[in-house]
């Protein structure tokens, strides 16, 4: 065998026995590798070669936000602003059901020279009422001086009377007590307004009513007396009329507790005014009294009245029941006396009133009016006047 083939043979067969050797190293270390734990060098080696890469890429730049562009948003409607101005304004009616009405006149002394005077064409002797009617009960001095005898068929001669020099004029009470159907009847005018004017809470106000009635039959009768038991019989009648003119006009401040004044408003609202001012009054009486005796027909007339001014208290409220629904009342006094022995007025109402539009309300009420007056003087005048029915009145808000 040539030397050089024996060499290589030599050199071939080590490392064939060599190699199963190395396998078998080799499996069993990468088993080793697989069980053995992971070094903190190597979990850094990791990691630098991981970040690495990314490092080496690229990092975009960061894009700016884009605005959003805003949705369009209607432009709101104005608000309008509550004005502090308010103000209302109601005209009404008031039809009492019932009115009574008393009129009265002093007596008083007046000459009788002046009180007699001439005989009338138609034979009435112009002599006040009440002076012929019971002149004997009124004179007892009267007397029939002694004739000194009669002369035989003649008629004894009219002997002169002694008369006192006063004599008392008597006074009267007429007395109107009338129904609705009679009050308007008689009715020949009738005004009558309200109204209020506020700036926030402090305000003003007025109440104007003016009425007048025509004459309306006061009292009447008739009855027979004797003057003297040998006189004949005398009828007499007398019957009295009564005419009225009402006119009450109020003005007074006033300061408002609670909400404003409004037709609609929020269910148990309440509203609360107290006013105080001046009430003038002025009641106008005529009186006709028409008596018809043994001397024939006599009319005599009166008249009096004058406008007073009174101080006034009074208050005021409602509260709302349902939006457009609302009870209110009122009650007010004048006069306490500043114009007399007696001076007084007085309201009281109480009523209902329900919205027909936004600013327009239906007021329906029962009302109760009474006036007195005496003026304190000789002969003194005197009226009352009692007055209570229904108020029906129309009332707009601004």
């Amino acid at each position: 065998m040539p030397r050089n083939v024996l060499v290589g043979f030599t050199a071939i067969v080590p490392a064939m026995m060599v190699l199963p050797a190395v396998a078998a190293e080799a499996s069993r270390g990468q088993e080793a590798a697989a069980i053995a734990p992971i070094t903190l060098a190597e979990v850094r080696l990791a990691e630098s070669n991981a970040i690495a890469p990314i490092a080496q890429q690229t990092l975009p730049l960061p894009v700016e936000p884009q605005p959003v562009p805003e949705k369009h948003q209607p432009e709101a409607a104005p608000q309008a602003t509550v004005s502090p101005w308010a103000g209302t304004l109601e005209i009404y009616g008031f039809s009492p059901l019932r009115a009574t009405t008393s009129v009265s006149r002093g007596a008083s002394q007046r000459d009788l020279p002046g009180l007699l005077g001439e005989l009338s064409g138609e034979g009435n002797l112009d002599l006040p009422e009440g002076i012929i009617d019971n002149l004997g009960e009124r004179f007892p001095d009267l007397t029939l001086p002694d004739q000194g005898g009669d002369l035989p068929g003649t008629l004894p001669p009219i002997p002169p009377i002694s008369l006192p020099k006063q004599i008392e004029i008597p006074g009267f009470t007429a007395v109107t007590d009338v129904g609705l159907g009679a009050i308007l009847a008689h009715l020949t005018d009738i005004f009558s307004v309200r109204g209020s004017v506020e700036y926030k809470r402090i305000g003003f106000q007025s109440d104007l009513s003016y009425v007048g009635l025509a004459g309306e039959t006061a009292k009447r009768f008739t009855r027979t007396r004797r003057f003297f038991p040998d006189l004949p019989v005398p009828t007499r009648t007398l019957k009295t009329q009564v005419a009225v003119t009402q006119g009450i006009y109020d003005f007074a401040l006033r300061y408002r507790f609670g909400e404003r004044e409004r037709a609609i408003g929020t269910p148990g609202s309440v509203t609360v005014i107290p006013y105080a001012g001046v009430r003038v009054v002025d009641v106008g009486v005529e009186t006709t009294n028409t008596f018809q005796g043994p001397l024939g027909l006599r009319t005599r007339d009166f008249s009096f009245g004058e406008p007073i001014t009174q101080p006034l208290l009074g208050l005021q409220g409602q509260v709302f029941v349902a939006p457009r629904l609302r009870l209110f009342a009122r009650g007010d006094l004048g006069g306490f006396g500043a114009n007399g022995d007696v001076d007084m007025s007085g309201n009281a109402q109480v009523g209902v009133g329900y919205a027909i539009g936004n600013s327009t309300q239906l007021d329906l009420s029962w009302r109760y009016l009474y006036l007195a007056r005496d003026n304190g003087q000789t002969p003194n005048a005197a009226y009352t006047i009692d007055q209570n029915g229904i108020e029906i009145g129309v009332k707009f808000f601004f």
